[in-house]
């Protein structure tokens, strides 16, 4: 069976390298999201929710700048 598909765009691969600890915890949350909601929550799931959230505020800091 092959893996479903959660990204709906074009992607790229990237190595990340994380302490373990940090994997750890990260896997903990990972298995209490998908014992609460019921579906499947991966480790790179909650990586790739934590970018989503960084680029935004990012993008609302950089506009606070052009307005300047």
């Amino acid at each position: 069976m092959s893996r479903p598909h959660k990204i709906p765009e074009e992607t790229k691969s990237y190595n990340l390298t994380v302490s373990k600890a940090d994997y750890n915890e990260l896997e903990k949350f990972a298995t209490r999201e998908t014992d609460r909601y019921a579906t499947q929550v991966s480790v790179a799931d909650l990586i790739r929710n934590a970018i989503k959230l960084y680029l935004e505020d990012l993008r609302i800091a950089d506009d606070g700048r052009d307005k300047n």
